[in-house]
């Protein structure tokens, strides 16, 4: 202000110079127009300071164009899934204030709706706390924009964590996190809903359904740490797999998006900064998920021979050769108890290929040992199969006696652990187990990807998992011609491309070939008899 009033003072004193008489314009009049141009640039720099202090979420920073893009998407579900440290939480704050405060944009994106209520969810208490001092005070309206009647607002604090942000537009925005018990989850009608980092996928549905009355917003901005499988499925399905969440708005932006703004400028992530960036990643997957933001989980699994994108495939009906086993773990259910599982496994003759191609988990749904054994006998029932061996958790004692008394023999499964974890790794490795692609094994193809070695057992969701390791770890699976394979490749050299191309011609095609093309064949031959 005082620059603006020193120039005015300079142009009024100006100004009462002697008019000159000549009809081209005077030295004074030209310099009254100069400063009125000054006064005019020096108000809009002024102008622009003010709205960049006290607006920061609007003008206090420039945009990346992936940035821009995600901030202007109206798509009911908006995915990120970016690299470390390159915005993408400030411009899910930066957004969820735009609306929070821009009353214009309400009609297009709430239809008759005045909403009142969004959710900003973050892991925990902690980091909401953290995020709050460090990213939400930071861009958070300012100085006189603090008490206006359309940015204005307040912030409130319940034992010493953040709570809310009331604005005076008619907006709550209230802090939740995915440690909170699922029932505080349960109340009220949610118009904008935003996660920071990855959402656990039980919490998935239960929030979704929150916006789902007045046809409300879903956010959620990651680096995928938990690498569970639905949103691997959303934001990098596999060449067989069917995507998730197909409409939504999805985006994968690595730190090479981000070396130019939107204007064309540079930004301060050089090519020599992301180099030694990846210098500092411990492996290949590292840089991948830090540098590059793809989904990556690469430690601490307890199936990481298990490859969905080659594992999970296209269901054939099994030949009437082939035997099944079935596994049951039996759990009460309910929504804060393991629901109870039951898998089904057919087997070759030779017991060298298996595939899992029926199963069930009863997701929040109380159950009985009498519910689940009537379950199994269901699918026995209704899919004409005649199971070898059942296989169940010996410790639900219930289970076992109702089963006798209705003349199902049922037999203790080896719940040895390190066994039968073992069995299913080694399984997927050679490529002697395979899941068929169909909803509900689905959920155990989420389990076998996310399931890590460090969870405690009364918190994983590993109830499928337990299903199909009861069933397999007592099929008497033929492995020698792993150890064969073994053999052979240290005695033979790899062949060239041209050698092969000759063997190929000659029709001598290496073992591995032959078998996969005579399994392709006997599934080929039973799927036209069975029509």
């Amino acid at each position: 202000m005082t620059i603006l009033g020193t120039t005015k003072k300079k142009l009024s004193k100006k100004s009462t110079t002697r008019k000159s008489t000549s009809k081209t314009p005077s030295k004074s009049k030209l310099l009254e127009k100069e400063y009125e141009r000054k006064l005019a640039l020096l108000e809009k720099r002024e102008n622009e300071i003010i709205l960049q202090e006290g607006l920061p979420f609007l003008y206090g920073w420039k945009w990346y164009p992936w940035a821009k893009k995600f901030y202007d998407s109206t798509n009911k579900l908006n995915f990120l899934c970016a690299a470390n440290q390159i915005s993408k939480s400030s411009t899910a704050i930066r957004k969820c204030l735009n609306w929070a405060t821009n009353k214009d944009l309400w009609p297009e994106l709430w239809p008759g709706i005045v909403p009142n209520q969004f959710w900003y969810l973050y892991p925990s208490n902690k980091q909401a706390n953290a995020e709050f001092e460090t990213k939400w005070v930071e861009f958070l309206p300012k100085n006189e924009f603090k008490e206006d009647p359309k940015y204005g607002w307040r912030a409130k604090f319940k034992h010493g964590d953040i709570y809310s942000i009331n604005f005076n537009s008619g907006i709550i925005i209230y802090f939740k996190t995915y440690k909170q018990n699922v029932q505080f989850l349960q109340s009220g009608t949610v118009h904008a809903m935003f996660c920071d980092e990855e959402l656990p996928e039980e919490l998935y549905d239960e929030l979704i359904f929150r916006i789902t009355a007045v046809n409300g917003y879903f956010h959620m901005v990651f680096t995928a740490t938990m690498g569970q499988d639905i949103w691997r499925r959303t934001m990098e399905p596999g060449p067989r797999e069917k995507e998730h969440l197909p409409d939504a708005f999805k985006q994968t932006v690595s730190m090479m998006d981000c070396m130019v703004y939107i204007d064309g400028t540079k930004s301060h992530w050089t090519k020599e900064k992301i180099q030694q960036a990846i210098a500092r990643c411990k492996n290949k997957k590292e840089v991948d998920k830090r540098i590059y933001g793809k989904f990556v989980k690469d430690f601490g699994l307890k199936y990481p021979q298990y490859d969905p994108g080659k594992h999970f495939v296209e269901s054939h009906h099994l030949p009437s050769t082939w035997k099944v086993y079935a596994g049951i773990d039996t759990g009460s259910g309910g929504l804060r108890n393991h629901p109870s599982a039951i898998c089904f496994v057919g087997v070759n003759a030779e017991y060298t290929q298996g595939r899992v191609f029926l199963g069930w988990r009863g997701d929040n749904i109380e159950t009985t040992a009498g519910d689940t054994l009537d379950k199994l006998e269901y699918y026995k029932r209704v899919h004409k199969l005649k199971p070898i061996e059942h296989r169940y958790d010996f410790a639900d004692k219930d289970f076992f006696t109702i089963a006798m008394r209705q003349g199902i023999p049922v037999i203790p499964a080896d719940k040895r652990h390190e066994t039968g974890e073992n069995i299913i790794n080694v399984l997927f490795k050679h490529d002697m187990l395979l899941i068929y692609n169909t909803d509900e094994l689905l959920k155990l193809s989420s389990e076998l990807t996310s399931l890590n070695i460090d969870t405690p057992k009364n918190k994983a969701k590993d109830d499928f998992c337990d299903a199909l390791r009861y069933c397999v770890a007592t099929i008497p699976w033929d492995f020698s011609k792993i150890a064969e394979h073994k053999v052979m490749d240290t005695i033979e050299k790899p062949l060239s491309e041209e050698e092969r191309n000759i063997r190929l011609r000659r029709g001598l095609l290496d073992k591995d070939r032959k078998e996969e093309m005579r399994l392709e064949d006997e599934f080929s031959e039973w799927n036209q008899a069975y029509g």
